[in-house]
């Protein structure tokens, strides 16, 4: 988690945000950074409210709100890379080694999950395609549809995006990492991850 915390960190620091102060308004790209994380954080209370109404015992609904969320994410994740390529082709293939990375420890805690919670093999097999198709299919959407909007509208979504992903970040991915009491020293897996993909973002051409 911290490692992948990285990568997103540096992803909305090297390419998201760059891009949108380069070409587009301040006042409308702070705007929609704000928006996106208004956005992560109106998803994660009303979520959060969801799960509450509803008693321990219904453990299968609970499980299955999980993995909407993880999919819905996903989903996001995929439209980010979809709307980045419509700027440059660097872009969006940073964001997809970016994204692809950060996604890693997201997946395999979600099959882990089922697995601990007796779901078959073959529903696992079905969840996991479930993840590519998601961000997969949010690519498509994100580059299909808007890669003939105005680029101010594409530079507001990449905006909010970004407040999006860092909200996600802070408010979700490093508490999840340090809720166990894990070692002081993982935070080195932070700066390692966000190393990693400045290192990437600078020597791709």
């Amino acid at each position: 988690m911290q490692f992948a915390a990285g990568i997103i960190t540096a992803l909305v620091a090297f390419n998201l945000l760059p891009s949108t102060v380069r070409y587009g308004s301040y006042l409308e790209i702070v705007f929609g950074f704000f928006m996106g994380g208004a956005l992560y954080v109106s998803i994660e209370y009303l979520s959060t409210r969801a799960l509450k109404s509803h008693p321990a015992s219904q453990a299968g609904l609970v499980s299955m709100g999980l993995y909407v969320a993880i999919l819905v994410d996903l989903v996001i994740d995929g439209v980010v890379i979809g709307v980045g390529s419509t700027l440059t082709v660097k872009t969006g293939l940073l964001l997809a080694l970016g994204l692809s990375i950060s996604t890693m420890p997201l997946a395999f805690m979600t099959i882990a999950t089922a697995k601990k919670q007796g779901m078959s093999k073959s529903s696992r097999s079905i969840l996991s395609y479930l993840l590519l198709v998601c961000i997969s299919g949010g690519a498509f959407i994100g580059y299909g549809l808007l890669r003939n909007q105005p680029l101010e509208t594409r530079l507001i979504l990449i905006a909010l995006a970004s407040g999006f992903l860092i909200t996600l970040v802070t408010q979700s991915m490093i508490p999840e990492a340090n809720r166990e009491c894990e070692p002081a020293s993982a935070g080195i897996l932070y700066i390692g991850g966000l190393s990693l993909y400045a290192l990437m973002s600078l020597t791709i051409k």
